[in-house]
């Protein structure tokens, strides 16, 4: 483990993590926290087990960006001390905050069906991703409502776990090992820190809020949602079946 990055989702923490692959680092950004150590995250957010086995799972990865690992940034320097750590921030809270709203709302239109909280009904996997949420949920916006639930939305609330999750970063790692970085700067001082050379392309931009092809999008397609969809395809034929049967045998009891 070399590089720590601290900051929160919407912060640019997917275009952060193409320019660390570009950089020649390994990156478990989120789709790799949830395919590799969904479960590991599990038993340590729940108290199952303390944070040596989950942090040992990193041993071999170079970086680690995005939730939930983010949030846990204070575990992994200290498992991993000499680690450098990037905070990437926003222009200010209420940017970050609408760039969060943006993204929810996007979701909540395009892909939140009804019925969507009985999923777990169906799937093991679908309630394990619901328990994660909750945890990650309750890290960046300081609440234990359904995040599917617009009307509890708090802004004042999400805005000071931003400033408080930053501040607490500042303050704690020492400042030779930290850089507080918007992905709007480009290469140069991003190089300077990690000691690499300057790409002789653009810094990237992904996951722009609103545009096709962001994160939402692309989450459908990571390999854990897939086996999510066909667990519940299956729980749902399957308690269909059985209550079939069972009506055809009641019918035949009353005939």
């Amino acid at each position: 483990m070399q590089i720590i990055c601290a900051g929160f989702p919407k912060t640019g923490t997917k275009s952060m993590a193409v320019a660390l692959r570009d950089l020649g680092y390994s990156v478990h950004d989120f789709e790799e926290h949830l395919e590799y150590n969904l479960d590991n995250y599990l038993d340590f957010l729940e108290g199952k087990k303390d944070s040596n086995y989950l942090m040992e799972q990193y041993r071999d990865v170079d970086a680690v960006v995005d939730q939930p690992a983010s949030y846990l940034w204070q575990t992994f320097f200290k498992h991993y001390p000499q680690s450098k750590v990037i905070l990437m921030e926003r222009e200010s809270p209420d940017v970050w905050c609408r760039s969060s709203t943006k993204m929810l709302n996007y979701y909540l239109e395009k892909y939140s069906v009804w019925g969507e909280q009985y999923f777990g009904m169906f799937s093991s996997l679908r309630r394990k991703l619901d328990r994660l949420t909750n945890h990650c949920w309750a890290f960046s916006s300081g609440s234990v409502c359904d995040p599917r639930d617009k009307e509890a939305w708090n802004m004042e609330i999400w805005k000071t776990k931003y400033i408080q999750h930053n501040a607490a970063v500042k303050q704690l790692v020492p400042p030779d090992q930290l850089l507080v970085f918007q992905v709007g700067e480009g290469w140069n001082r991003l190089c300077e820190f990690l000691g690499k050379d300057v790409p002789d392309h653009p810094f990237p931009r992904e996951n722009v809020g609103g545009q096709k092809g962001n994160i939402v999008d692309k989450m459908v397609e990571f390999a854990i949602f897939r086996r999510m969809i066909k667990e519940i395809g299956q729980g749902v034929l399957l308690t269909g079946t059985v209550l079939l049967g069972g009506l055809s045998v009641a019918a035949s009891f009353f005939q």
